[in-house]
């Protein structure tokens, strides 16, 4: 019985390892591009005084989190000068479209798209305020590559009369990447060979 526990020890402990190395391909978490496009429309008092200018965007996660910003940004704001002159209000909707990933759905009905409404107001003399309503906008997506799920929030913004401020955004994503056959078969393959190597010990021991 010592000579079998001994035997069956180390073809134990190789099983193990297999089925962790398995497990870490299949549940493995890999960062998640977003890429798209934007478009708003300002409307109410603001709209006299107040612009938005869409743009195409690309972020990655790293660690889970990455941030739509620079060139990558949202979009961009614009107020006039004479915007400071008397108090402004309205609305602002931005509408987004999404290229990557693929598989979306979620967040709204339609595939591939949120919309972000805002409440536009002049909070002090010198500039007015964009506020998010729905701030937070959350997919779920699933493709040839893997599935999993990203959120973009949206910050408030202030834009200064005569001035511009950008509409950057935060990412937070991760996906579960689908294991190669390569992978897949290397496993099988050695989960057999531990098997053949117990089947052929058990018989010299019976023998």
């Amino acid at each position: 019985m010592k000579n079998f526990a001994t035997m069956f020890k180390p073809l134990a402990m190789s099983i193990a390892l297999l089925a962790i190395f398995g497990a870490a391909q299949v549940a493995k978490a890999d960062p998640v591009t977003v890429s798209g496009t934007s478009s708003g429309t300002v409307t109410g008092t603001a709209a006299a005084f107040l612009s938005f200018t869409g743009n195409n965007f690309t972020a990655t996660t790293a660690g889970g989190v990455g941030a739509f910003s620079g060139v990558d940004r949202i979009g961009t704001f614009t107020l006039l000068s004479t915007a400071g002159e008397t108090p402004v209000s309205g609305n602002f909707t931005l509408n987004l479209t999404f290229t990557a990933p693929a598989g979306i759905n979620g967040g709204q009905a339609a595939t591939y798209t949120a919309t972000v409404s805002g409440t536009i107001s002049t909070p002090n003399v010198g500039g007015v305020s964009i506020v998010f309503n729905n701030p937070v906008q959350t997919f779920t997506f699933s493709n040839a590559s893997g599935s999993g799920s990203f959120s973009i929030t949206l910050p408030n913004v202030f834009v200064q009369s005569g001035d511009t401020a950008n509409l950057t955004g935060g990412l937070t994503g991760n996906q579960t990447a689908v294991p190669e056959p390569a992978t897949m078969l290397l496993l099988g393959t050695g989960l057999a060979g531990v098997a053949a190597r117990i089947r052929k010990r058990r018989k010299d021991a019976q023998n």
